[in-house]
């Protein structure tokens, strides 16, 4: 364990540590597949992450949320600022990540039902769609558009039903 744990924050380190790349590429790299190169590198660390992760250490999951926000906060405003991402869409979908990523850490260690379950899964997976194809959105961004929707439209889904469960479950109370 405590290797993977090692391992764990050493790649976390490493992910955060392209970032600077990633801008660095779309500055002064002209051709537009240098800026690719480095976001599938971040993509690689991503999945990496993934495999070493420990669902049960609450430490994991904080450095995943964290790590979660910068990529996407990053890679979507340096589309943005290209003009190859809508600026209210790009917006929406920082601000959609930033309180999935907030409240999967509050709900850390709570049963939720088998459904919110596969759709946080579906949303890690979508996230790797959406590098994946936000790497190739130099040529054709449309792909990335619609990756995007579909980790927004899971990020709602999760967000939705968490924030139903913590009404539901009387730990907000609703104005009567």
């Amino acid at each position: 364990m405590a290797k993977n744990d090692i391992f764990f924050k050493i790649l976390f380190a490493v992910e955060l540590a392209l970032l600077p790349m990633v801008v660095f590429a779309s500055v002064m790299i002209k051709e537009e597949w240098g800026l690719g190169l480095f976001i599938a590198g971040v993509l690689l660390i991503k999945i990496w992450l993934e495999l070493f992760k420990d669902k049960n250490n609450k430490t994991h999951i904080i450095i995943n949320a964290i790590a979660s926000v910068a990529v996407f906060a990053t890679i979507i405003i340096l589309y943005m600022v290209k003009g190859d991402i809508n600026k209210v869409f790009g917006i929406f979908a920082v601000v959609l990540v930033v309180i999935y990523n907030v409240m999967l850490v509050c709900f850390y260690g709570r049963t939720m039902p088998e459904l919110i379950s596969a759709v946080d899964f579906c949303y890690m997976l979508f996230e790797c769609l959406a590098l994946l194809t936000l790497a190739f959105a130099f040529f054709y961004n449309v792909p990335a558009i619609i990756a995007l929707v579909a980790l927004m439209l899971t990020a709602a889904f999760s967000i939705g039903y968490k924030v139903y469960y913590l009404v539901r479950f009387g730990l907000i109370k609703p104005k009567s």
